[in-house]
């Protein structure tokens, strides 16, 4: 299979492009061959982040770039570093050093342990051979995929907005960190203010504020490997971590759109308008201007 398949890039449909980047690991559900799972798909569905990518489309129209994944994160996590690998999944002995992070004590490393609770996607110890293949047909293309995008156009314009695109439960369970606990209806990470400007989440904050949608920063969720591996302010690379409350779109229990999924996509629309205004002001003060 080639690499690109594994992703979909959809650039912006507007004759002005802006230095924004969404991409959204977590919203492909395609599983691959050799996934020798031994769940239930229900329970693979519980980690899909669904329609999350056709959620955001919208934002091309205002310039804006959309990297979208295609393969189930059960099968590879795309928002994990590469060495955040728990070593109890492995049949023999990694080449390199490991580091799993706290996601792989939990069961939600770069390769998952767990569906769910108690439910271990896996009969057996996986191969060296058969992780690495993971990491480079479907890792690597979509990392290379977002870092050329993330520094063509902070080659062009001086500075980069990226926002990386996730959903939630509607309450976190034993393996989250706010098990059995009611989240808002927007999480924003942002790395405790590492991964970027402050004042470009205030703007994403202000913006879902205002439309009446609850929101938190940093809890539960303080942004994963794409924010903090992009997300450099000091050399303008602005990353911003999105969680959405899945009830405010979707049906938890069929993996089906409710009937808000249309106006909570609009109401995205005008974040996304928000966001755009906010980069064309911080582009006009600056010696890079947008194309006339």
């Amino acid at each position: 299979m080639s690499a690109p398949s594994n992703f979909t890039v959809f650039p912006p449909r507007t004759a002005t492009p802006l230095p924004l980047v969404f991409d959204s690991p977590h919203s492909g559900f395609e599983l691959p061959a050799d996934f020798a799972h031994q769940v239930t798909l229900d329970e693979l569905k519980t980690g899909w982040d669904a329609f999350v990518d056709e959620l955001w489309q919208p934002a091309t129209q205002l310039g804006a770039w959309l990297l979208a994944a295609k393969a189930s994160r059960m099968y590879i996590d795309l928002n994990r570093a590469p060495n955040d690998l728990d070593p109890a999944l492995l049949a023999e002995p990694w080449p390199e050093s490991l580091q799993p992070s706290r996601y792989s004590e939990r069961g939600m490393g770069l390769i998952r342990r767990f569906a769910l609770p108690g439910r271990p996607l896996y009969a057996a110890p996986l191969s060296v051979a058969a992780v690495q293949q993971r990491i480079r047909d479907y890792y690597q293309p979509y990392h290379r995929q977002l870092r050329t995008l993330l520094q063509d156009l902070h080659h062009r314009y001086g500075s980069v907005w990226h926002i990386d695109c996730h959903s939630m439960k509607s309450r976190g369970n034993a393996m989250n960190i706010d098990a059995d606990t009611a989240r808002p209806d927007i999480v924003l990470g942002d790395a405790d203010g590492s991964s970027c400007d402050p004042d470009f989440t205030d703007c994403i904050q202000h913006s879902f504020q205002r439309l009446g949608y609850s929101v938190a920063v940093n809890h539960p969720y303080k942004g994963g490997h794409c924010v903090r591996a992009y997300g450099k302010p000091a050399q303008h690379f602005h990353s911003v971590q999105i969680e959405i409350n899945r009830q405010l779109y979707m049906d938890e229990a069929t993996f089906r759109k409710n009937h808000l999924f249309n106006g909570f996509q609009a109401d995205l629309h005008q974040v996304s308008a928000s966001i755009a205004e906010f980069i064309q002001a911080k582009l006009a003060k600056s010696d890079f201007a947008l194309p006339s």
